[in-house]
């Protein structure tokens, strides 16, 4: 939970050293009030509960720790500008040799959105979550494909921009495989057993997409200990003001 937390201003920590001194050279006094014959009157007062000293240094330990903001550093990925591609694969091709090219596909895509389709089999949108889309193509049986890939595959472009949209077609036999393909998108088709070094040929007709900056943001979490050391106060101030408590 608090990894990767840190404090903005860690030298504020001193101030624990200055209360610390100032309870043990500054005492907290009372007005005197003076009786004739004091000895007469007996010593009158109850000494305060542990908890109210507990509730003490919890409250000067919190509101520290609250002035010393603690922080995590969170980076965001902007995402844009890069290809949105749909793999549409052949479900008989799948096999150890094409699963290894098209893993290696994904993972040089990272930036970039993909979407998976192996028709009569599996249906993935658009996505960064690229891990995910491995894992069900290793998943995936090796089978004969019964639907061709037909219109259908524009409804995977509904959020994409015009001009950045990429189908890519993987079958070794692409013409009982594809059936029509939209317009408006462009398709690159693919025979994995045919062209061995079609991923290099995808990467100079379609340079993949680099992140050129990230975005910091910082998440606080000055207002938890702020808001604990506020109720130690209030169980401190309590205590103090309860009748006959030194």
């Amino acid at each position: 939970m608090f990894e990767g937390v840190y404090f903005q201003f860690p030298k504020l920590g001193f101030l624990l050293f200055f209360f610390l001194a100032c309870e043990a050279l500054c005492p907290l006094r009372s007005n005197p009030i003076y009786f004739p014959r004091t000895l007469l009157f007996s010593e009158v007062g109850v000494k305060p509960p542990i908890w109210i000293w507990i509730a003490k240094w919890a409250m000067i330990i919190f509101l520290i720790v609250a002035v010393m903001s603690p922080v995590r550093d969170r980076e965001i990925v902007h995402h844009g500008g890069g290809w949105d591609i749909l793999l549409i694969v052949d479900p008989s091709i799948i096999g150890p040799k094409s699963l290894s090219q098209i893993t290696s596909f994904i993972k040089n895509r990272h930036d970039e959105r993909i979407a998976l389709w192996i028709p009569d089999n599996t249906i993935v949108p658009l996505t960064y979550e690229h891990e995910v889309l491995i894992s069900i193509l290793k998943q995936t049986p090796k089978q004969n494909f019964s639907e061709p890939v037909n219109q259908k595959i524009s409804r995977f472009f509904a959020t994409s921009l015009e001009g950045r949209k990429l189908a890519i077609v993987l079958s070794d036999s692409p013409k009982s495989f594809i059936n029509t393909l939209p317009i408006g998108i462009q398709t690159s088709i693919i025979s994995p057993d045919k062209e061995a070094h079609w991923i290099d040929t995808l990467s100079r007709t379609y340079p993949s997409y680099k992140v050129q900056s990230l975005h910091r943001y910082f998440d606080y979490y000055y207002v938890y200990p702020l808001f604990l050391g506020f109720l130690a106060m209030l169980a401190y101030l309590y205590g103090r003001n309860q009748k006959g408590m030194k």
